[in-house]
C-alpha cells in the first residue's frame, strides 16, 4: 500500500514538473525579451548622447534635459543625477559609471563595477554597459564587452572595444538603443565620441594620426585633415584637437576653411569646449587649469596644480583635483573661482546617514 502511495506521487510530482517546467522556461524567456526589446522612444534627428570633450575626459558627467548625470567621487562613483543647477541631487545606482550617454528619457553608460548595495536600477553585472531609464530603474546590460568611450547618435550607440577572446585589439561596434542589430564596424579603435549627424571625426590611431572622417550610413572613411590629430572635438564648425609631435598644442581647424590656428604653445594635457570656452590642463614646471576664449583670446589660469577630468554641462564645467580622485570642484563659465560641489557631497552624507 505504501509502495502504490510513493508511486502515485512520484507520479503526480513528474506530470507537475512537466507542466511547471516548460511554462517557467516560457516565462523566463518572455522576460528577458521584454527586458531586452523594450520599446525605446526613437530620439530627434541630430542628437547626440554626450559631449565629445566630457567623453573624451572619462564621460563621467552628462547633460540631457534638465539633468545632470554624473560620477560622484564622494560615494565611490555610484551614480547620481541632479538639476542643472545642482539642485534635488539623488543617487540613482550603486553602478560605478563612465562613459555616460543620456537622451530620450534614458541614460546608457559603462559599469566597471558598483560603489555597494544593489540601487534602484537592480543591475550588479560588473563590466557591463547598461542601459536604464533616466531614474536609474529599468536597468538592463546591454553588452559584457570592456567599453572604452560610447556615444550615442540617433538612436544606436556606437562604442569603442578593447581586445578580447574575439578580437585581438581595439574594434568599433553598434548597436540599437533596445540591444538589437550588434555589429562590428571595424577591427581598429575609433574613439566614436566626436559626432556631428552622421559623422564621427577620428583620429586614424593605426598609423599617422590624421584626421579621419567616418559616415556612419556608408561604413566609409575619408580623410580631413593630415597631421598629428588627437582628441578631437566639434564646436561650431572647428574640430579643436592636441598635437602630440609638437609638445601637445592646442589647435583648430575649420572644417569649412581649411584653416589651422595655433591656439597654445603649453603643453596641452586634456580640454573641453562648450559655451565659447576651452577649459584646459597645463603640464611642466607649474602646471595649472586655465580657460579661454574659443579663438584663443582672454586666458586666464583658474587653479594652479594637476586637473583632470574636465566636464562641461550648460550652466558649469567641472574637474576633479588629479592627486585626490574624491574631489569634484565646478566653476561659472568665465570665473576665475572654483569650489567644492557642495551638493553631490551633501546626497553622499545622506545615502550614508541612510544606512546607519
Amino acid at each position: 500500500m505504501a509502495k502504490d502511495t510513493k508511486k502515485a506521487n512520484r507520479k503526480t510530482l513528474v506530470k507537475a514538473l512537466l507542466v511547471i517546467v516548460p511554462v517557467f522556461a516560457v516565462l523566463t524567456i518572455i522576460t528577458i525579451f521584454f527586458s531586452r526589446g523594450e520599446k525605446i522612444p526613437d530620439n530627434p534627428e541630430g542628437t547626440t548622447g554626450n559631449l565629445a570633450g566630457n567623453l573624451n575626459n572619462g564621460g563621467i558627467i552628462c547633460e540631457s534635459d534638465g539633468r545632470v548625470f554624473f560620477s560622484n567621487p564622494y560615494d565611490g562613483g555610484a551614480l547620481y543625477s541632479m538639476n542643472s543647477d545642482e539642485t534635488d541631487c539623488r543617487k540613482i545606482s550603486t553602478a560605478v559609471a563612465s562613459s555616460i550617454n543620456a537622451a530620450g528619457g534614458y541614460i546608457y553608460y559603462f559599469q566597471a563595477g558598483s560603489s555597494g548595495a544593489t540601487g534602484l536600477g537592480g543591475v550588479r553585472v560588473p563590466l557591463s554597459y547598461i542601459r536604464s531609464r533616466s531614474d536609474g530603474s529599468k536597468g538592463y546590460s546591454l553588452t559584457r564587452s570592456v567599453v572604452v568611450r560610447a556615444q550615442l547618435i540617433g538612436n544606436t550607440l556606437y562604442m569603442e572595444g578593447t581586445a578580447d577572446k574575439e578580437h585581438d585589439g581595439p574594434y568599433l561596434f553598434s548597436m540599437n538603443t533596445d540591444g538589437s542589430g550588434e555589429e562590428v564596424l571595424a577591427l581598429i579603435g575609433i574613439n566614436p565620441s566626436c559626432a556631428s549627424g552622421n559623422s564621427i571625426y577620428y583620429n586614424n590611431i593605426v598609423s599617422d594620426h590624421n584626421l579621419m572622417r567616418y559616415d556612419t550610413i556608408s561604413g566609409d572613411s575619408t580623410l580631413i585633415l593630415e597631421g598629428d590629430v588627437w582628441n578631437p572635438v566639434l564646436y561650431e564648425g572647428y574640430i579643436y584637437y592636441m598635437v602630440p609631435s609638437e609638445g601637445y598644442q592646442l589647435r583648430r581647424y575649420l572644417l569649412s576653411g581649411d584653416k589651422v590656428e595655433i591656439l597654445t604653445t603649453d603643453r596641452v594635457e586634456s580640454f573641453n569646449v562648450h559655451n565659447g570656452y576651452i577649459y584646459y590642463q597645463t603640464m611642466g614646471d607649474n602646471p595649472s587649469i586655465r580657460f579661454m576664449r574659443t579663438d584663443g583670446s582672454s586666458m586666464t589660469v583658474l587653479a594652479r596644480g594637476n586637473y583632470n577630468s574636465i566636464s562641461m554641462t550648460s550652466e558649469y564645467v567641472y574637474f576633479k583635483d588629479f592627486w585626490n580622485q574624491t574631489s569634484l570642484y565646478h566653476t561659472a563659465y568665465g570665473s576665475d573661482s572654483y569650489e567644492p560641489v557642495n551638493s553631490a557631497l551633501q546626497a553622499a552624507l545622506e545615502v550614508l546617514m541612510d544606512k546607519k
